[in-house]
Parts: structure tokens; C-alpha cells; sequence
């Protein structure tokens, strides 16, 4: 069974092992390559965000076993919505679990947070995340070209999803 934990320092092996494999880096922000203490740093970063309420991190995890990462960004209550963000490890995708994360996150941010929607952006070559999405009933609402810097050259898409 699929479930949303939330992300703790006990994770972090497992986040440095799987976000280091470049197919991650290569269609997620994740930097690629990974630095050797990139889940260290990147937890350290996100605690303050997680306390101040902005953020909510979870490990993804099936059985008890590490999957990969789901995160709710941006959190802004008084407008009533998050951005959604996620990665699963290499060697479990093509297997719903990314759709059954995408799942969980919204019943959260809807019935714990009280939001009223997410929205999520993907590369428009990621076909699997945009499918894995799209059941969970995000819809696309722009195109747009990606920012300079790692994806530059490269089409986003934005989507959304009223919870």
C-alpha cells in the first residue's frame, strides 16, 4: 500500500540514493549530478519551511519502503492553494505510484490544509508525470517555455486541479 510519511532525517540515505540517479535530475529540479550531500542540505532547507507552514514533505512509501518524494509548496492558505511536487525512484516508476502519491497529497492539502487547489507543473516531454496527473484530474492551463536555466529550450507545462 502506498502512503505519504512525513519526510524525517531517517530518509535521507534513501533520498540520496534514488535522487542521485540522473533520470531523476534529467525531468525534475533535483540537481543532477547530485551533489554527495544533497539530502542533508536539502532537508536542512526545507525544516524551516515545513515549520513556518509553507511547505509539507513526505517520503512516499509502499510496504515501508522508501519510493520517493511529495511535496506541497508554496502553501498559501489565505488564497487556498499549494503547489504540488513529486519524484519517484527509478525502479518503481511505470507502477502507480506516482499516481497513488498524487492521491494522497490532494486528499491532505484538501481534507488536513483545507485547500481548494493544487497546481503542478511538468515538462510537456514528460508523459508519464503528465498521465499520472491527469488521472487525478489536473488539466493543463498553459504552455510555456521554460525559464533559462536547466530546462531552458524546453516547454513546461502548468496544470491545476480544484480539490
Amino acid at each position: 500500500m502506498i502512503l505519504l510519511t512525513p519526510i524525517t532525517e531517517a530518509h535521507l540515505p534513501e533520498v540520496q540514493r534514488f535522487a542521485a540517479d540522473p533520470a531523476i535530475g534529467a525531468s525534475s529540479y533535483v540537481p543532477s549530478p547530485y551533489p554527495a550531500d544533497g539530502a542533508a542540505t536539502w532537508h536542512a532547507a526545507l525544516t524551516n519551511r515545513v515549520a513556518a507552514g509553507s511547505a509539507a514533505v513526505f517520503a512516499i512509501t509502499e510496504d515501508d519502503a522508501f519510493r520517493g518524494v511529495a511535496s506541497l509548496n508554496d502553501i498559501d492558505r489565505a488564497v487556498g492553494r499549494a503547489h504540488l511536487d513529486y519524484w519517484v525512484a527509478v525502479p518503481y516508476q511505470r507502477r502507480g505510484v506516482a499516481s497513488a502519491a498524487i492521491a494522497l497529497a490532494q486528499q491532505f492539502a484538501g481534507d488536513r490544509l483545507g485547500l481548494k487547489a493544487l497546481l503542478s507543473t511538468c515538462l510537456a516531454s514528460n508523459s508519464a508525470s503528465l498521465r499520472a496527473l491527469e488521472r487525478n484530474g489536473f488539466v493543463v492551463y498553459q504552455r510555456v517555455p521554460a525559464p533559462p536555466g536547466k530546462f531552458a529550450g524546453q516547454e513546461l507545462l502548468r496544470l491545476h486541479r480544484r480539490l
